[in-house]
């Protein structure tokens, strides 16, 4: 990617790929959802799967902090699981608890029965057809989105994606089932992964037919892993996803908590890397392998509840470190924006980020 500066409106299109805009562009990981007093509006209503499977809804839902702040994109309202729902696992959302699924993947007979449903281009298909639901909410969004702002699709990475699908739901932060499978029963972890992957490579590639022009893999819990195995069981699937998508439109590959495993995480072949908020951002920039990557990041969201003298000198310290980035640089947060974050801090951080 040139590494110039652009005068076309699309500020954060342009910073992912590796230009210079004339402003800092920002969006925020969660920016449609649970903080905002409308969305709870909508929610009240309304189950969590529900709106994310309604186009009308969804569409609303993904609009509504555009209205309030001038970010540079939408990202689309949906969820990483939406994938195993379709494949059947049974997906539903408890409160208090988050995703749960009536089914997991760990042994012979789980892994055969998502691979019955996608051991062909036409199997895959059908399950991508299960989730069509999610390029209609892109297609009502695309028209409503001013010509600076870049419509978002995204993806769980398969890492990520497949832990939720053997644990049954949330990790309690060891990863105890996957791991075992992922170490005991190698050639089961790797067949999951596959189907993962080969199924998200096209649900992509239908959001992007459907106008996404940028795509975000979300691999939230890649610090789970240790480099190696990020490197043998991780690495490698996602580098895939990402090689299939490249051409037609940037993507992005944001890892949660990856200082340990950064050496293999910034190999993965995307045009952006999207930096949690646990590692120094300028470290991140002064990565071999990241120095003809776009960055994106990296503010801590409990930063948001902040007083705005000590949120204002973080922010500057970051917008300050992206400008010197020779890749190109879109200001984030390090991972999703809270519940109960201040929806005036918010206003802050998007009128600040654009000042500077």
């Amino acid at each position: 990617m040139k590494n110039t500066t652009s005068s076309s409106p699309k500020h954060f299109l342009n910073a992912i790929q590796g230009n210079k805009p004339g402003r800092t562009p920002l969006w925020l990981m969660r920016q449609a959802g649970r903080y905002l007093p409308e969305y709870m509006a909508i929610r009240k209503d309304h189950d969590t799967l529900t709106m994310f499977t309604t186009p009308s809804i969804a569409s609303e839902i993904t609009l509504q902090p555009l209205r309030r702040y001038d970010l540079d994109a939408a990202i689309v309202y949906a969820d990483i699981l939406l994938i195993p729902h379709a494949l059947g696992l049974g997906l539903r959302f408890v409160k208090g608890e988050g995703p749960k699924f009536d089914r997991c993947v760990r042994t012979l007979d789980d892994i055969t029965f998502i691979e019955k449903q996608t051991s062909t281009p036409e199997g895959i298909a059908q399950v991508v057809e299960k989730c069509s639901y999610l390029a209609r909410t892109l297609e009502l969004v695309k028209p409503q989105l001013s010509s600076h702002q870049t419509l978002i699709g995204f993806c769980g990475a398969p890492w990520t994606v497949a832990s939720y699908m053997i644990e049954g739901g949330s990790a309690d932060g060891e990863f105890f089932h996957s791991k075992l499978l992922m170490l005991r029963q190698p050639q089961i972890f790797h067949r999951l992964m596959k189907v993962v992957t080969d199924v998200s490579i096209e649900y992509l590639k239908m959001q992007v037919t459907a106008g996404a022009e940028a795509l975000q893999v979300f691999e939230s819990w890649g610090g789970a892993l240790t480099p190696q195995q990020y490197r043998t069981h991780c690495a490698p699937h996602t580098a895939r996803l990402v090689e299939a998508l490249q051409k037609q439109v940037p993507v992005i590959h944001y890892v949660g908590e990856s200082a340990g495993i950064i050496d293999e995480a910034a190999k993965v072949p995307s045009q952006a890397f999207g930096v949690d908020w646990r590692q120094n951002l300028n470290n991140a920039s002064q990565h071999k392998a990241l120095q003809s990557k776009a960055l994106q990041g990296n503010l801590d969201p409990l930063l948001l509840y902040a007083p705005l003298d000590v949120l204002e000198q973080e922010v500057r310290t970051i917008v300050a470190t992206g400008k010197l980035h020779p890749g190109g640089f879109a200001f984030n947060l390090g991972h999703g924006i809270k519940q109960t974050t201040p929806v005036e801090s918010v206003k802050f951080l998007v009128d600040l980020v654009h000042a500077l």
